[in-house]
């Protein structure tokens, strides 16, 4: 579910976070605690670059703040969540995989000279952490561990409600580990074999095999090229053996990664967001199957496994929670 907006008084304690990804612009108006009182969402055309963001952010503020019946003088902090790494103590962002121009950009120093507010930066994986850690499906946990699983895979480690950075540059890159990778058996990215491009690229690749064996996926419109991580569950849920052998080699590889978590952190709660999340019972089932077949025997039984709480909202309100 997404936060719950709520109609009260706009007043001094408002704050402002910010998402910016690589598809994806979004601002909400709430408070330090992560309640929503009004948000804005924007695409991002990735092809424009930094700039065009940069271009579009002061509007895209002013609107949220009149969304939600507030003006700047009531606006005490701005919290940011970046789709790419990012030097949070410096405020900097060191990259970005999807957006050129970020490389290096001191973001949270353009945030303070332009808005004339103290301003927090994290990593997006690292800010839904927090807000799944304080208000979502790891609430009252002392431990959380978050992983998002869309086109990319990030994640983010929360202890006693605070995220935990590392040596500064972040932590928690769980897409970048690796894992065999199901049909080589080669070390790769966990990136590359359980994220929504990486299903949909293993998909695409089998169905279109000349002579393998016969399968849904790709006889719809659009053909092979069109399938997705959406399709490949939907092809599974209806008996499609291609299409369950996908869903299971990444079930297998996403509970292996899993299993060195627990044994790593010992989290009281995994939480797992991003699209590939949404997935039904075939994967949740399969995936729970994989993490307590892999995890070590004395942590697995307090370990628990949740799907995100806060939908959409999970970035920004981390984002909150950061400018608190």
């Amino acid at each position: 579910m997404a936060a719950q907006s709520v109609p009260a008084p706009a007043g001094p304690g408002c704050r402002i976070g910010i998402e910016i990804g690589g598809t994806k612009l979004q601002a909400v108006l709430g408070d330090e605690s992560g309640r929503v009182r009004h948000r804005e969402r924007r695409s991002v055309q990735p092809q424009a670059g930094a700039a065009a963001i940069l271009t579009v952010l002061p509007a895209l503020l002013d609107d949220v703040l009149a969304g939600g019946g507030a003006a700047w003088r009531d606006v005490a902090a701005i919290g940011i969540g970046f789709g790419g790494p990012v030097d949070a103590a410096a405020g900097v962002v060191l990259n970005s995989f999807q957006v050129a121009g970020w490389q290096g950009f001191a973001l949270a120093a353009w945030a303070r000279e332009t808005w004339r507010r103290p301003v927090a930066l994290a990593n997006d994986a690292a800010a839904a952490g927090l807000a799944e850690a304080r208000l979502g499906a790891g609430n009252g946990a002392h431990r959380v561990f978050y992983l998002t699983v869309g086109s990319g895979i990030g994640g983010g480690w929360i202890v006693d409600g605070r995220i935990d950075y590392g040596q500064g540059l972040g932590m928690a890159e769980i897409g970048h580990t690796y894992v065999p990778d199901p049909q080589s058996d080669e070390a790769v990215e966990l990136e590359s074999v359980c994220s929504g491009w990486a299903i949909a690229r293993r998909a695409q690749r089998a169905a279109g095999v000349a002579g393998g064996e016969a399968s849904r996926l790709g006889k719809g419109a659009g053909g092979t090229a069109a399938i997705d991580a959406p399709a490949v569950y939907a092809a599974a849920a209806a008996g499609d053996r291609l299409a369950a052998r996908i869903l299971d080699e990444t079930t297998a590889t996403l509970g292996l990664a899993l299993a060195n978590v627990i044994a790593l952190f010992h989290p009281e709660v995994i939480v797992l967001g991003g699209g590939v999340s949404l997935m039904g019972p075939l994967f949740w089932e399969g995936l729970r199957r994989q993490v307590a077949r892999r995890a070590l025997a004395p942590f697995a039984g307090s370990v628990r496994l949740e799907r995100a709480a806060l939908g959409e909202d999970v970035v920004p309100v981390g984002a909150l929670c950061l400018a608190g």
